[in-house]
């Protein structure tokens, strides 16, 4: 369940320093956190995606009496409101996604299937001119501001949705019995998907589309038996996905597809699989002894329970701007909940880095490359904050991190600047900055 957003560095430093470290404290890799969504009424929160405001948009598709379900706003603080005004009767919002220009997009499988623009003010929009009989279901950022999503039902297809409500399905490549399912950008404006519908040998596939529309699907590698859900796109041209027979999937950009279940529980069921600020692959695991997860670039998976609530059923799952993982949870106790990750919340200020002799190293535009004819900016686009990283990883604590200790000399700090882009890329630019001190 990805979101449209490109991560750009900013500013390449080498530094040597010498003495000890000072970092703010961080809560424990796996600590997990569950808001539950109330009791007056019925919620089922499904579909989860951040924001360009700084909070966490979800589709509950708990209808109350009226036959109306809602677009649904969590603060990482907790506060929960919801939105139902310019919602057909009878709407039931499935997911959501992030676009460029800050408005949100969602899916709409009620009576009158749509695809729905949402603002961060809680405008919501619906369109449903160009879909031929199906039911939208993910959906996921696409070319030139455009949203990708998958469609199921008895026309199954993969629709591209432009910014001004134009809709368009493409079906020539899917294989007959089709149930498109997950969706997450690609490169170049192309999209990857899961297909869950399997064929008679009992394998289902993975798919791509091309930003034409062309489509291409992917059986081997798959284990039989395989039930691929949840697809993101992780770091480079890496795609990964959920496989809820019990496995985490990767793709590379040629379709080879690989699986690995080795660290999952027994009874596993992997659905939802989203990238964390970490680096790693984070994921929901609805199976005998539901958890959050993570695999890491190594392959290495892990998994926690503590903290989720009784008869947790955790769904969907998205990097929140805190620097933790934000999941829905659909069990008897609907909730939207949160696991640390490790890595610190993206700050609005310019950090800084403080070398041995006192100098500080700080966060300050380079010269940025161009995508488009436009440059990172947060006037242009939706600004998710600056981190710090040392050698490629992120850097615990918050601004005016004291970068001392062993293992300090001669390490490579990067300033990252994160934006949302009008499509999913990474642009990167390094520019000279002498330590001081």
């Amino acid at each position: 369940m990805g979101t449209g957003r490109a991560r750009a560095l900013g500013l390449g430093l080498v530094i040597a320093v010498v003495g000890s470290t000072t970092a703010t404290a961080t809560a424990r890799v796996g600590a997990i956190r569950e808001t539950v969504l109330g009791s007056s009424r019925v919620f089922y929160p499904f579909g989860l995606a951040s924001g360009p405001d700084g909070n966490l948009w979800f589709a509950d598709s708990g209808c109350t009496g009226i036959g109306r379900c809602a677009l649904g706003r969590a603060a990482p603080g907790g506060a929960v409101a919801e939105f139902r005004r310019g919602l057909d009767a009878g709407s039931v919002p499935l997911a959501v996604a992030a676009a460029s220009g800050g408005d949100l997009w969602f899916t709409d499988a009620g009576s009158r299937p749509a695809i729905g623009r949402l603002t961060t003010a809680g405008s919501i929009r619906e369109f449903a001119r160009g879909l031929r009989g199906g039911e939208p279901f993910e959906i996921a950022a696409g070319p030139a501001g455009g949203m990708w999503f998958t469609v199921q039902g008895r026309r199954p297809a993969i629709g591209l949705i432009t910014p001004g409500g134009r809709i368009t399905e493409y079906r020539r490549g899917l294989r007959r019995g089709s149930i498109p399912f997950g969706i997450t950008p690609g490169a170049g404006g192309s999209a990857w998907f899961t297909d869950r519908g399997c064929s008679a040998s009992g394998r289902c596939a993975i798919g791509r589309v091309s930003a034409t529309g062309r489509i291409t699907e992917f059986t081997a590698g798959l284990a039989r038996g395989a039930q691929p859900l949840g697809i993101a796109r992780g770091w480079g041209d890496v795609v990964w996905f959920a496989d809820s027979s019990g496995a985490i999937g990767r793709v590379t950009a040629g379709g080879q597809i690989s699986e690995r279940s080795t660290g999952l529980a027994s009874g596993s069921s992997p659905v939802a699989i989203a990238a964390g600020p970490d680096g790693s692959m984070w994921f929901t695991d609805e199976g005998a002894t539901p958890a959050i997860g993570r695999i890491t670039r190594a392959g290495g998976v892990r998994e926690w329970q503590g903290g989720l609530l009784t008869g947790s059923q955790p769904a969907a799952i998205t990097a929140g701007p805190d620097g933790r993982m934000w999941f829905t949870d659909e069990g008897g106790l609907a909730a939207i909940g949160a696991v640390s990750t490790g890595a610190s919340a993206a700050l609005r200020a310019r950090p800084a880095v403080t070398a041995g002799g006192g100098g500080a190293l700080r966060c300050a535009p380079g010269r940025w490359a161009r995508w488009g004819g436009l440059r990172p900016s947060s006037r242009l686009f939706a600004f998710d904050g600056y981190r710090w990283l040392r050698d490629g990883a992120l850097i615990p604590g918050g601004r005016g991190q004291t970068f001392l200790g062993p293992g300090g000399a001669g390490a490579h700090l990067a300033c990252a600047e994160t934006v949302t882009y009008p499509a999913p890329l990474t642009v990167t630019v390094s520019a000279a900055s002498p330590a001081r001190g």
